[in-house]
């Protein structure tokens, strides 16, 4: 006898597309970024810059285009359906399946030639069935507060994300700020130096200096369009990776509308011990850590849970025709209905559980780790960027004394050599000290906007509030 399957077809009830946020799980997640916080989570919807470009908005535009913010929204919201799921344990199970085939059979009768029967059968057969867990020792509590300490993790790790990105974001504005001032302290110079060359010019065409004065004099003026050319290109590539940070062209050009200057709010800076303490406390990193320990904690319950008996409710409704010949007693029609309580009693699973709850108690024990390794971590920031903005204060109250007894220094000097009573090489000399004394100020200036906004991170408090 030989039997030809036609056709045979099954249907799933569960839909391709992704449905309702049902559970309101990405009500639990974060904006995507500090800017949509700020903005009271307006999209990132901006026009191009009109040529003058503040700090909080150059902040806002690098954030709105920084892949790795996005990559941790991403990542947070994906966690999110991870709670989605475990939410969804707790909810009965409903399948439906629909099969139809069509079939032809021959029988060939051996003892007589050339006789033979054949009879052709049609079926069709539908199924639904109904599982809902109703007790499990509570494996799907476990599970469920498994994820919900994952997303707690996922959101802390996007909120440091950020942090960070807001640093480099406002560090990149500071580098072109500094680009800026640095190029203007050029200008300057090479304007005093242009000077110098004129006054020892004059002097020696009227005989009252040497042919030497006028070609050093000479000679720091080409130093000077030298230092301008160079300040120059430093600043257009400083604004070109600020262009690139932002999303826009490499060759736009705006006007830097911030000043490079000490900020006024530095309330937030305590004791170190204090600062330490808020660390703790505060820094999305740790939060994160100590989420991950929870979650890792939750999961070895999870794993036990799983080899105890669970109990559910069961069901099921199905019908099916079959179309057969008049010899096969012709068709046939038949309904069945069932409910029940089923329980399921793992017996032996070949030590699997056993190995599954000693790997799921290393996870805890390695995640446990990971938090001292991170509070360390946060520690050993917090201290660092304590000590460099001290530094870094105590380097720009110095480097601003410097620029001011340089620039009085250099206007003696000028003074002295226009009434002839200075050398030439002194006021180079002079002229040479103001001008790396303005670049360090600058440099200070810089360093100690970055430490105070590195320090602000490391309590886990960085914003936007920082740049007021």
């Amino acid at each position: 006898m030989k039997r030809l399957l036609l056709c045979s077809l099954v249907l799933s009830a569960s839909p391709v597309l992704a449905g309702p946020d049902v559970f309101r799980t990405e009500r639990s997640v974060a904006a995507e970024n500090i800017a949509e916080s700020h903005r009271g989570g307006v999209a990132c919807l901006f026009n191009a810059p009109t040529g003058e470009l503040a700090l909080d908005e150059a902040i806002e535009r690098i954030l709105c285009h920084d892949p790795q913010t996005a990559q941790a929204w991403a990542e947070a919201k994906a966690q999110a359906a991870q709670l989605g799921v475990a939410w969804s344990a707790y909810l009965p199970r409903l399948g439906a399946s629909l099969g139809s085939s069509d079939g032809r059979s021959r029988t060939d009768y051996l003892d007589f030639d050339g006789v033979e029967s054949s009879a052709r059968q049609k079926s069709l057969n539908a199924n639904l069935e109904l599982s809902w867990v109703l007790f499990d020792f509570g494996r799907r509590r476990a599970a469920l507060r498994s994820a919900r300490q994952l997303l707690v993790a996922a959101n802390a790790s996007h909120q440091a994300m950020l942090q960070s990105a807001f640093v480099d974001a406002a560090q990149t504005y500071y580098d072109a700020l500094a680009a800026q001032d640095t190029l203007a302290a050029a200008e300057q110079v090479r304007d005093m130096a242009a000077e110098n060359y004129q006054a020892a010019d004059a002097k020696y065409a009227a005989g009252a200096a040497a042919l030497s004065d006028r070609l050093q004099a000479q000679t720091a003026q080409s130093q000077s369009e030298l230092r301008l050319v160079r300040a120059r290109g430093n600043l257009d590539n400083a604004l070109g990776v600020l262009a690139l940070r932002m999303g826009l062209p490499a060759e736009s050009r705006f006007q830097l509308t911030s000043e490079l200057a000490l900020m006024p709010d530095t309330t937030f800076v305590s004791a170190i011990d204090r600062l330490l303490a808020q660390a703790r406390d505060r820094h999305p990193q740790l939060i994160a850590a100590q989420a991950r320990v929870e979650a890792a904690s939750q999961r070895v319950h999870e794993v036990r849970a799983e080899g105890l008996p669970t109990l559910a409710l069961t069901g099921s409704l199905s019908h099916s025709r079959n179309d057969l010949p008049r010899a096969l007693n012709g068709d046939t029609r038949q309904r069945d209905t069932s409910i029940g309580l089923q329980l399921n009693i793992p017996l032996f699973e070949g030590f699997e559980r056993n190995y599954r709850v000693r790997g799921a108690k290393a996870e805890v024990q390695a995640s446990r780790a990971a938090l001292a390794g991170t509070e360390q971590q946060v520690s050993l920031l917090v201290w660092g960027s304590y000590q460099r903005l001290m530094v870094d204060s105590q380097s720009l109250n110095s480097t601003d004394a410097l620029v001011a007894q340089s620039r009085q220094a250099l206007e003696v000097t000028q003074g002295r050599y226009r009434a002839g009573v200075g050398s030439m090489i002194e006021l180079l000399n002079a002229l040479s000290a103001y001008a790396d004394a303005r670049e360090q100020h600058i440099r200070a200036l810089a360093d100690w906007q970055s430490a105070r906004l590195q320090l602000a991170a490391g309590l886990g408090r960085l914003g936007f509030w920082a740049l007021r």
